[in-house]
């Protein structure tokens, strides 16, 4: 027996027949085997649990060399105009990433997505060592493929597997292992180059271990259990139908980004990661190395607070769906207000007195310390808001695909002007922009 349910922001639900593309659809299955005969390996804590070690291995190195600011390396010129490239061919993957799981299934586009964090990380080993350039190219090329495949797979899987009230715990639980992947890869960073009080790039050795663990992370996403085998604890089946074919499929991703309430989120999607550019340049002109490596390091905890906060206020009973919407909203644009005041007082002050290198030893490094900080728990915090909002639109994971593609589509692209942004402009004139 199947119920349609059509869902939208107010929270209204309405029982609807047809079948449409914006219709939330529950599968009851009166098979279904009663919760305590449920094998653990397909649970939704376990899938949390085989994503979160996925983005441990993958995302987590990648912003722990990322938190460094310019990938480790001396300059921030090049890193940017290799990440603007990544995130420009992600435009365009993130919009196909539903074709490709329609023909290879989650759990091998999610193994294939995460391949390219191990390939970036040895091209930036390469540059620091020996100034190999064409490979950070190559990287850039490869990782805007695979990392389109992984952000749009990943967040269908996160809004689809879990029950109702484990979503906001479910989207926690993974954005918190980034964090946690920036913590260790940045207590090893911290650990390799905390003598070098100068500015500069980072110790090459600093790489291996964060290359060994990003390599992981396609063997853990063969763990993964395809959504027909998945069991909620509230005893609901995912809904899964694919499309017999790519044409079929691209006229769904077509209706499904046409959607009114996807146009009105576009200015959100592309704020998302507009600014990435300049928080990275600006750690990579400011700081020392090890004040790099400490902001990299304690920024991760900071960011998993704020992962937390957001999911168990987006989880709680006590409120309506709509009013934690709403104050959700309101919460981290307020927090937002406040942290880009802060950046351009800093930036200003930064821009009269020029500092290179600054450590943890000078009173003038914690200015921008602690707002990193902030910006942390902030960024941490609308992430979470934004997915959890996303996948109130619906259950179905190949709707979600296609939703999760259009915002991967839209807020890569803006990181990709911004990263065109910082090449050009100087860093006042990049913060007033971003």
């Amino acid at each position: 027996m199947a119920t349609q349910v059509k869902r939208d922001f107010s929270g209204e639900e309405s029982k609807n027949g047809g079948v449409e593309s914006q219709v939330q659809t529950v599968l009851e299955n009166d098979s279904i085997p009663e919760v305590s005969s449920i094998h653990w390996f397909r649970s939704t804590r376990f899938q949390a649990a085989v994503i979160a070690g996925v983005f441990f291995c993958g995302p987590g190195m990648y912003s722990a060399i990322a938190g460094l600011g310019a990938g480790g390396l001396e300059s921030p010129h090049l890193v940017n105009i290799t990440s603007g490239m990544s995130y420009g061919m992600n435009v365009v993957f993130a919009l196909l990433t539903g074709v490709f799981v329609n023909v290879l299934g989650e759990r091998l586009v999610l193994s294939i997505g995460v391949l390219g964090f191990s390939i970036n990380g040895a091209s930036l080993y390469c540059n620091n060592k020996y100034h190999t350039n064409w490979f950070l190219y190559l990287a850039a090329a490869i990782q805007g493929f695979t990392t389109a495949l992984l952000w749009v797979v990943q967040a269908s899987i996160m809004l689809a597997y879990p029950e109702p009230n484990f979503r906001g715990k479910f989207i926690s639980i993974w954005y918190s292992s980034i964090a946690a992947g920036q913590a260790v890869g940045g207590a090893l960073s911290l650990g390799f180059n905390v003598h070098r009080e100068e500015a500069g790039a980072i110790s090459p050795i600093t790489y291996i271990p964060l290359i060994t663990i990003a390599a992981c992370g396609p063997f853990i996403a063969l763990l993964l259990s395809s959504p027909a085998k998945v069991i909620r604890r509230d005893g609901i089946r995912i809904y899964s139908k694919k499309q017999p074919n790519a044409l079929e499929e691209a006229k769904k991703i077509f209706s499904a980004v046409s959607r009114k309430e996807m146009i009105l989120l576009l200015p959100m999607f592309i704020f998302s990661q507009w600014f990435l550019s300049y928080k990275g340049t600006f750690t990579a002109v400011y700081h020392s190395v090890r004040g790099r490596a400490l902001t990299s390091f304690v920024g991760a905890f900071v960011g998993i607070a704020g992962t937390f906060t957001m999911g168990i206020f987006l989880d709680t009973p006590q409120m309506s769906r709509p009013a934690k919407f709403r104050w959700g909203f309101i919460g981290v644009y307020t927090l937002y207000t406040i942290v880009w005041v802060w950046y351009t007082v800093v930036q200003w002050y930064y821009a009269k007195t020029t500092p290179v290198g600054l450590d943890w030893t000078q009173p003038e490094y914690y200015a921008s310390f602690l707002l990193i900080l902030l910006d942390a728990f902030t960024d941490h915090a609308f992430q979470t808001y934004t997915y959890a909002l996303i996948g109130s639109l619906t259950e179905d994971i190949n709707e979600l695909e296609r939703y999760t593609g259009f915002f991967k589509a839209v807020n890569t692209g803006g990181a990709a002007l911004g990263y065109a942004v910082q090449t050009k402009w100087s860093m006042m004139g990049a913060e007033s922009l971003l």
